[in-house]
């Protein structure tokens, strides 16, 4: 009889825990009711970015933006530097719902989509303003959903500028000859090592928290990055030469697992579109503003700035996207044509 009444109360208190776990909120990753009954939504957001970084600021702006447009029904949370784990693994963790925003570069898509290694395409634009025109038109919203199609199981909302690529030595670079044999950091995505292989250096791919430690010891001579990346990384401590070479617009982009987001209600997904449509926009602006305060920073700490000769990168890259990223020829001229 002991025995029975104990397996009853501990079936009863089983079944109690279960009730308690099944309340109305749930994650943005679709364990709440996505009918639109749920109370609200909590939505993990991954950044890669430190908190000093301009992506940081970017987030904490979304953030903002959908806890008002939503009236609280959902809340943002953000996680900086890589603290859900690497931006590879929170790719694969949004169809799980481990997490439910990624927001980073478009180019750690290139697993899934040839089309996303657009985002680190040498030499797509004239300036800032040509890539507005690209990335808050028509051709933006057009390569990003074709990099969610070709994804098959993501959706990107939005993209803005996380800055414009120079590059950081320990010598002086004049030119793209001098780069020949140059032992150079790059991140860890396919394009930027055949840009520069292509150039002739040796590019090592190496995460971002490994790049000032790989330089100060000598196993790298240089990397690339934003100015307000590189001020971040403290690689204005360790690099003395920057060439500008603007290379490389990189864009930060909000990417979500399409069926997750399929399940939140109409006005869930207005509120994350139009927050991150307005983020994206709001992040090139302060990119645009830091970059110059971020470049003073070398020249206080006593950098070489070397103004470079681009036409000259450009030649060397002639034919690079053609023979290396066929599939990039047509996305390439839909930007050249941008107005």
């Amino acid at each position: 009889m002991k025995k029975f009444i104990t397996l009853f109360l501990s079936l009863a208190m089983v079944l109690t825990l279960a009730a308690c776990g099944s309340g109305s909120g749930g994650s943005g990753s679709g364990s709440g009711d996505a009918s639109g009954s749920a109370d609200s939504y909590t939505i993990k957001v991954h950044l890669s970015a430190g908190t000093t970084d301009t992506t940081y600021f970017a987030g904490e702006k979304f953030k903002e933006l959908v806890e008002e447009k939503s009236g609280g029904k959902v809340t943002v949370e953000l996680y900086p530097s890589s603290s859900l784990g690497t931006t590879a693994d929170c790719l694969e963790g949004l169809s799980t719902g481990a997490v439910d925003i990624v927001y980073d570069s478009i180019a750690n898509l290139s697993a899934w989509s040839d089309i996303s290694n657009i985002d680190a395409a040498p030499y797509l634009y004239n300036d800032v303003d040509h890539y507005r025109a690209v990335w808050e038109g028509d051709v933006g919203r057009t390569i990003l959903d074709a990099v969610g199609e070709e994804c098959g199981n993501r959706i990107v909302l939005a993209a803005g500028l996380q800055g414009i690529r120079e590059l950081t030595t320990t010598s002086p670079v004049n030119g793209p000859d001098d780069v020949v044999g140059m032992k150079l950091r790059v991140p860890t995505i396919s394009i930027y090592l055949d840009t520069w292989t292509w150039l002739g250096a040796t590019p090592t791919p190496l995460a971002a928290a490994d790049v000032f430690t790989a330089i100060q010891q000598g196993t790298v001579d240089g990397q690339e990055n934003p100015y307000p990346a590189c001020v971040g990384l403290s690689i204005h401590e360790c690099c003395k030469y920057v060439t500008e070479t603007n290379h490389v617009y990189s864009s930060n982009a909000f990417i979500l697992d399409s069926n997750a987001y399929a399940k939140f209600p109409e006005d869930v997904q207005k509120v994350l579109k139009e927050a991150a449509e307005e983020t994206a926009v709001y992040q090139t602006d302060i990119v645009v503003d830091i970059t110059e305060e971020k470049k003073q920073t070398f020249v206080d700490a006593g950098a070489t700035i070397i103004e470079t000769d681009i036409s000259a990168w450009q030649a060397k890259l002639d034919g690079f996207l053609d023979e290396k990223y066929p599939a990039l020829a047509e996305y390439a001229d839909m930007i050249a044509a941008a107005k």
